[in-house]
């Protein structure tokens, strides 16, 4: 008896993706007897595994800096296995630039959010139909790629966040889209700049799901700014936020609600004193993500951010007095970053670590998608590199600024 597979090429760095994938999956009636596998080690053997039962269907999401390892991973199973694998890409880089993904060596690409062409997708496939006509899919007969902002947005109430049935989980995306086109973000290219909210009451009932089927006991909400949660996106919604958490936090089972920290962040000009004393009556995290992102008025001016240096400090301090510990997010080697305006941003990370915050810090990558993905990458004098690690060695500083400064090259070159 045949069994027809998918094998999803699972990776720390697209978990949430992968999640809410295997979750508009598993509860698609279409896939009940589809076999589904998401290892973290053996993907190899587990395609040659499932090859002895039928059919096998392999799926990445690819980000601009994994291409080298997910190029070299797709020669590899083509050279193994043929055609016999059909392999179907998706993810941040694919929706950017499905064309390189096509020249990998995918058979389908799945351009934008994935929880209705995927399946759409993944089903036609099985019953080897025509998929020509799925908005967001490209093959290569594709003759006019489309854009994520010309498909059909994604109504994030009709699908789970996660995948309880399979124990694929992660946190449940409360608001997707971002109207604040920053120029080194591809979020506005990807999912849009008109923000969309999960409704309390689905936000609530899978959090009851998580409680009752996996036993969480605690849960982090995911949104590119958690203090917009319930508005357009362009400022607070106090009410509507305070619902939110309110309801959240009263689900039986449920100890503790992480927000606007890691995975989530809080653009400073949101922050204000009664904003973030109701938000510390809530959430279980000490810290507060805060996106400053540089210390120089005119290098924000340019990455069109749409706040001032004065407001990320302001924001820092308001959170700091209600109870919170700053991490704040700074990107060193933006466009218009001269080496007077990096020692700005330098000496604003020495000055914040000071008050009492600690520094998440990036090195500027010319992502594709963003406006910026043509600008040359980011790259440090020696002597803000040493600065750097300095913080770094003494707890003040996080985040993986190193290795993005060779993964930006890499960028480039691409």
């Amino acid at each position: 008896m045949t069994s027809n597979s998918l094998v999803f090429r699972a990776h720390h760095k697209s978990r949430y993706s992968l999640a809410a994938l295997l979750g508009a999956i598993e509860v698609d009636e279409r896939f009940e007897n589809l076999h589904i596998e998401a290892p973290v080690r053996g993907f190899n053997s587990v395609i040659a595994n499932r090859l002895k039962h039928g059919h096998v269907i392999a799926a990445f999401s690819v980000m601009s800096t994994q291409v080298p390892r997910v190029r070299n991973e797709v020669q590899q199973i083509r050279k193994k296995y043929g055609n016999n694998v059909i392999l179907v890409a998706g993810g941040p880089h694919s929706t950017a630039r499905p064309r390189d993904a096509l020249e990998m060596g995918f058979d389908f690409v799945v351009v934008g959010e994935g929880e209705y062409a995927f399946p759409a997708l993944l089903g036609r496939i099985l019953d080897e139909g025509d998929v020509s006509d799925i908005p967001g899919v490209v093959t290569t007969g594709t003759k006019n790629v489309p854009k994520p902002r010309d498909l059909m947005q994604v109504d994030l109430d009709l699908y789970p966040p996660f995948a309880l049935g399979m124990n694929v989980v992660g946190p449940i995306e409360v608001t997707r889209g971002c109207p604040f086109r920053c120029k080194f973000c591809a979020t506005p290219f990807l999912s849009g700049g008109i923000v969309r909210h999960r409704s309390i009451e689905n936000i609530v009932h899978w959090l009851r799901e998580a409680v009752m089927r996996s036993g969480f006991e605690r849960a982090w909400l995911l949104s590119p700014n958690a203090l917009c949660y319930g508005g357009r996106g362009a400022k607070p919604n106090p009410e509507k936020l305070e619902a939110l958490l309110n309801r959240a936090t009263s689900v039986d089972g449920l100890d503790q609600l992480y927000f606007g920290s890691f995975p989530s962040e809080v653009r400073p000009e949101f922050v204000n004193h009664s904003l973030l004393k109701m938000f510390r009556n809530y959430v279980a995290n000490d810290s507060l993500q805060i996106g400053i992102q540089s210390g120089s008025n005119r290098v924000l001016q340019i990455s069109n951010r749409h706040h001032t240096v004065e407001q990320g400090v302001d924001a820092v301090v308001c959170a700091l007095q209600n109870g919170f510990t700053p991490h704040v997010d700074m990107i060193f080697g933006l466009p218009g970053e001269s080496e007077k305006r990096l020692e700005k941003t330098l000496e604003l990370c020495y000055e914040l670590v000071e008050m009492g915050a600690k520094i998440h810090g990036h090195i500027f990558m010319p992502l594709p998608g963003s406006e910026f993905e043509h600008e040359p990458a980011g790259r440090l004098p020696e002597q803000v590199r040493s600065k750097l690690g300095d913080l770094s060695r003494r707890g003040m500083m996080t985040g993986s600024w190193y290795n993005q400064e060779l993964l930006g090259k890499q960028l480039e070159e691409n």
